[in-house]
């Protein structure tokens, strides 16, 4: 939409054909209607549908939690027109915040928050982008309700120097993982291709408030995506990093290996397999070898009679080997077996 000041229309305001006219701080501004030039994302339809379910949702509100929202709007502004802050009433506000709120995943909230909250800066140390690695690396760490807002764009050339009017959102609720952030899955899943080494790609990030709807300064950063990168993510094995064509002997697992030392965080719940007492999980990706061997952590389940029942374990780490994928191996070494049995908390790799 293309926003221009007018002379002409002086204190007219509505619509004819395609240009809408509106008073904004004493001016009236003439608005060319935009048109989709693209094929709509379900995301797009998705992210429509729940503007309007919000904005119907203000009309239900009681007229004390409307004067709420009017007051706290007095202390909000909109984006810039021509040098000005753009004022925005209740109604607005209630639809913006609220809209970031669904965008993360919240419900809507009905009563406005009893301020504007300061929402902290991005900070991050590198971005490594090649065709198989997107990720954010030395993020200082901000704990719930906080959440990263990444938006991202496909692939430009390295000439151009402004395009972060192509980004589009690939993820609302990132949660940085030990100051890192891998969003290679997510660019992939929203973007559709692999980034192209030698052109560029912009990046958006931001914190957002998720128990308001606040949202901080936009972080805008460009980097130019490499064939290979430098950059090695911390080794992680999670459920959707298993292989797919194996029988998997639980129901969550999160293994979390430390950079640098032999320590390893386990979080799985093993449910057994067979009559052996002991549950195993094959990885879709390699074992590198210095993160195979063996390891110790505690268990625990609820046994007949509902009480907690504590537990030992020894886990056996392999890589791939004669045509079979690299696995874990979680066997019961101490305390009464029970199933299922959450294996949890750091361990040394031996």
């Amino acid at each position: 939409m293309q926003a221009l000041p007018s002379i002409a229309f002086g204190g007219f305001s509505g619509s004819a054909k395609g240009v809408t006219a509106r008073q904004v701080g004493g001016r009236t501004i003439l608005s060319v209607k935009s048109f989709p030039t693209g094929q709509t994302t379900v995301a797009q339809v998705v992210r429509r549908a729940s503007l309007t379910k919000i904005s119907k949702s203000y009309k239900l509100l009681s007229d004390s939690q409307m004067r709420e929202w009017e007051r706290l709007a007095e202390h909000c502004s909109g984006a810039s027109v021509f040098g000005q802050k753009a004022q925005l009433t209740g109604a607005n506000l209630y639809v913006r915040l609220n809209a970031n709120r669904v965008m993360a995943g919240e419900a809507i909230i009905s009563d406005a928050p009893a301020s504007q909250v300061a929402v902290p800066n991005v900070s991050y140390s590198q971005v490594a982008i090649t065709p198989q690695l997107i990720v954010f690396g030395g993020i200082v760490h901000e704990s719930s309700p906080y959440k990263l807002v990444v938006k991202m764009s496909g692939s430009q050339s390295a000439g151009v120097s402004n395009g972060w009017s192509k980004t589009v959102i690939i993820s609302s609720d990132v949660e940085d993982d030990w100051g890192e952030a891998d969003v290679t899955r997510l660019y992939l899943k929203t973007i559709g291709v692999e980034p192209t080494p030698g052109q560029k790609v912009f990046i958006e990030i931001y914190w957002l408030d998720t128990s308001t709807g606040f949202a901080g300064q936009v972080f805008k950063d460009s980097v130019i995506v490499t064939g290979e990168s430098s950059f090695t993510p911390r080794k992680r094995v999670t459920m959707d990093r298993l292989a797919p064509d194996h029988e998997q002997h639980v129901s969550a697992i999160d293994v979390d290996f430390s950079t640098g030392s032999p320590v390893i965080q386990f979080d799985a719940m093993c449910l057994g397999h067979s009559n052996v007492a002991s549950s195993e999980v094959y990885l879709e990706d390699d074992l590198p070898t210095e993160l195979r061997g063996t390891s110790w952590a505690l268990g625990r389940g609820n046994g007949e009679d509902g009480k907690l029942v504590a537990q030992s374990y020894v886990m056996w780490l392999y890589g791939a080997s004669y045509g079979d994928p690299a696995r874990i191996v979680f066997a019961h070494r101490g305390g009464y077996y029970v199933k299922p049995t959450e294996v949890f908390g750091p361990g040394i790799l031996y």
